[in-house]
């Protein structure tokens, strides 16, 4: 595989009439997945060649046609967040430049916005018709260019290509050293430290990721996952591109608001793999059933996205004693995976986040840059095939964290005396309280080690005395009450005195973005 369409085209030339996505009681297979792409990618084709092109789609069967018709008309995507407000998405296609635009039915009341006079965006493609676009901007309906698609005939160059990848094995083949390096999508994210900033993510960075974490899970076309992360987000993208490389499946359920629903999906779709962040785990172990309902055919759960506290990963353990539980670390500017810890580890290392990919390199350096002794505590660095380009017009952002071909993630931790790299925090969720520097993500796991407590977040707030406070965010178990003492003195006993949080709020529920992280600058506010 050279080039991010390829992913597509070895998942055809490895099963190319098996279902590649069911979602809400339809299936396509990789034939007409393929067909449908390179229908739209032709219309795509007449922007001058590597064109931005936005895809503002929910997960859906059409999602997949649009990034890939984008990779196929050699264009790069530009997966918009659909919680987004029609003024933010405008301002991620005005940053980037973005002249294309691929666009769901459920988002044409924003296109006057999103393709109008002030937009960049030339050709437009939707599910619907669309009013108040600019009077240049060229408008197709994507049923009316895919509608004939399957009497597509395939050009001899891609007949060429599914030839040699039928002889392609993943992983054993690795990367061919004419990979291209040109730039392939740029992932927007979610802004959770700041405003967004846009990752140039090249056709080797994904490409190099999604055959490093193909061969951790052992995956192959027998499998099929569970997708109800959102595809614009770099995990859930991740999803995609292992599984079509591999000729497996997408079980898409947008449905996570009714934990019942997806479990029930995962008994009818027989899926393989569950995939998820902390808090879709935390929601499926206490409201959910999971652990009580039966998954025959599951054989792997995986979880990034941030930290899952230990005593969850017990408990997850503990319902899944006999399923491979992959507990990894990455971050979208590393495309987006740089560690695992194998299965096998887990019982006696709950915490750490494992052994880095293969041909990934993890080192724990000083402020200047050097490497600290195994054990002592520093930021993680990384170098490989999967490390960003760097930050769409913002170079001066991408010098503090690209130095030397090396990205400079943020996060602290240490390596121990075994190889596995154990996180302590993120340098930016280090909170100064009166002089002393308190992890919020130690405070948050003792909130959560308290019996009562169902979810919490630790964020720090302006004090006039300490200078920042801490200030903690609790959802109680339905039914059981919790005062503020009991949660102080529950945080003294285990911290001590200088990590007790000075102010803390009770609410039903956090605010989370649509990929299910905590959104901690509303808590902030």
């Amino acid at each position: 595989m050279t080039s991010l369409f390829d992913i597509l085209l070895s998942g055809f030339a490895r099963t190319p009439e098996n279902v590649a996505i069911t979602h809400d009681g339809l299936s396509i297979s990789y034939r007409e997945l393929l067909n449908k792409a390179l229908a739209v990618g032709e219309v795509l084709s007449r922007l001058p060649s590597g064109s931005r092109v936005g895809l503002l789609c929910e997960n859906s069967i059409n999602y997949a046609v649009g990034y890939f018709a984008v990779a196929s008309s050699g264009h790069v995507v530009v997966p918009l967040d659909t919680s987004l407000k029609p003024q933010q998405q405008l301002g991620i296609l005005e940053d980037c430049g973005a002249v294309g635009l691929i666009m769901s039915g459920r988002f044409a009341a924003a296109g006057s916005v999103l393709a109008g006079d002030r937009s960049p965006v030339e050709l437009l493609i939707g599910e619907a018709e669309v009013d108040g676009l600019s009077a240049s901007a060229e408008v197709y309906l994507l049923d009316e260019l895919t509608q004939d698609a399957g009497n597509l005939t395939l050009p001899d160059s891609i007949r060429e290509k599914v030839g040699q990848l039928k002889l392609y094995k993943i992983p054993e083949s690795g990367l061919p050293h004419n990979c291209s390096d040109d730039l392939a999508a740029v992932f927007y994210t979610s802004g959770s430290t700041g405003a967004a900033k846009g990752v140039m993510l090249s056709h080797r960075n994904l490409l190099s990721n999604t055959v490093a974490t193909i061969e951790y899970l052992r995956l192959t076309s027998d499998d099929s996952v569970m997708v109800i992360l959102p595809l614009y987000y770099i995990y859930g993208n991740s999803l995609m591109l292992t599984h079509f490389a591999c000729g497996g499946r997408l079980v898409i359920e947008n449905r996570f608001a009714y934990p019942k629903i997806v479990l029930q999906s995962m008994m009818d779709q027989n899926v393989t793999g569950f995939s998820g962040v902390p808090s879709n785990f935390m929601i499926l172990l206490n409201n959910g059933g999971f652990s009580s309902s039966s998954f025959p055919h599951l054989r792997y759960l995986t979880q990034a996205g941030g930290a899952l506290p230990p005593n969850i990963i017990r408990k997850l353990a503990d319902a899944f004693p006999d399923r491979e539980i992959f507990i990894m670390y990455g971050q979208t500017e590393a495309s987006p995976r740089i560690s695992y810890l194998p299965p096998e580890l887990l019982k006696n290392n709950i915490g750490s986040v494992g052994v880095p990919l293969t041909d990934i390199e993890l080192m724990i350096c000083d402020d200047g840059g050097h490497r600290v002794p195994d054990g002592e505590v520093g930021q993680v660095v990384v170098s490989g095939p999967n490390v960003m380009m760097g930050y769409w017009n913002q170079p001066d952002e991408q010098a503090r964290v690209l130095r030397d071909g090396r990205l400079f993630t943020g996060d602290l931790g240490k390596i121990d005396e075994n190889g596995l790299l154990w996180l302590v925090s993120r340098q930016k969720e280090i909170i100064k309280v009166g002089g002393n520097r308190v992890s919020t993500r130690e405070v948050e796991e003792c909130l959560l080690a308290h019996p009562q407590i169902v979810e919490a977040a630790v964020v720090g707030v302006a004090d006039d005395i300490l200078g920042e406070a801490l200030k903690a965010v609790v959802v109680v178990t339905p039914g059981q009450a919790l005062d503020e003492k009991t949660i102080r003195q529950h945080c003294q006993a285990a911290l001590g005195p200088n990590k007790v949080p000075k102010h803390v709020v009770f609410m039903e529920s956090l605010p989370r973005y649509r990929s299910g992280k905590i959104n901690k600058p509303a808590l902030t506010a």
